[in-house]
């Protein structure tokens, strides 16, 4: 009887220590399944540490610090890609790029912003940026006009920024930045007009009547409203007078005389 009992009481401490164990095993399953809680969401730690760059660097904007503007904007490029504050850190980049007179970063960076966001709400701003540098980085080359070997130069630049300032107001015509880039679009025209005019009158100091024609032609056909024109028509009148084509020459000259009637045409 006795023996019966103590064996009994063996198999309940035993029943008893394996429920306990079964208990303490599905408790650390539990815990192990169960994700820690991060101290801070991670979205935004990063947007905490994009915003806080990108307040040293508008902070380095208004001090004129422009070098480490770019340096803290290239940073949430770079780290940050997406999202509203990399959007305007990218455009803030842009005009670091330009008043650094880094314009071939500036544009580069234009175009991919252009490319990534096509119809962003600062887009007109983007395309007039673009026409700015371009024109920018050529004006200088334009005074510098009637440097040698004129007929040789590039004029892609300034090209560039007349077809960016063109596009702009042809899709944002309301843009608070299309009458400046209409006026620009005007100084742009006349350039090159002059340029053309300008390498009208080197062929024509070279004897080069044929090609100074071309040239002259072109300003008429190209640049009808700019003060290129009454010069190019000069031009015409002397180059076929002399290249023995009277009745061409005549023509231009009426075509001068009839539109600009107060233009002193000179002996030739």
């Amino acid at each position: 009887m006795y023996q019966a009992e103590h064996k009994q009481k063996e198999l309940n401490m035993q029943k008893h220590s394996i429920i306990v164990l079964a208990l303490l095993v599905f408790s650390f399953a539990g815990c192990s399944s169960t994700p820690k809680e991060p101290d801070l969401n991670k979205t935004k730690v990063e947007s905490m540490a994009a915003q806080e760059l990108f307040d040293g660097a508008k902070r380095s904007m208004r001090n004129g610090n422009y070098v480490r503007a770019t340096e803290l904007l290239e940073e949430i490029d770079t780290r940050y890609p997406f999202g509203r504050i990399s959007e305007q850190a990218k455009l803030e980049l842009i005009y670091a790029y330009f008043k650094r007179a880094d314009y071939e970063s500036g544009q580069a960076l234009a175009d991919r912003f252009l490319r990534q966001h096509p119809q962003h709400e600062n887009a007109d701003y983007v395309y007039y940026m673009k026409g700015v540098m371009h024109y920018e980085q050529e004006v200088g080359t334009f005074k510098e006009v009637f440097s040698a070997d004129i007929e040789k130069r590039d004029t892609s630049n300034i090209k560039a920024a007349f077809d960016n300032f063109k596009a702009l107001v042809e899709v944002y015509p309301e843009s608070e930045y299309a009458p400046d880039a209409r006026k620009r679009m005007i100084q742009i025209r006349n350039l090159l007009a002059d340029y053309e005019l300008h390498v009208a009158r080197y062929y024509m100091q070279r004897d080069s009547y044929i090609g100074a024609a071309n040239r002259a032609k072109y300003i008429v056909e190209n640049f009808p409203k700019t003060p290129a024109v009454p010069s190019a028509l000069e031009i015409l009148i002397n180059s076929y007078k002399i290249l023995e084509l009277p009745e061409i020459s005549e023509e231009y000259r009426k075509v001068l005389l009839l539109n600009y009637p107060d233009y002193k045409l000179a002996e030739f």
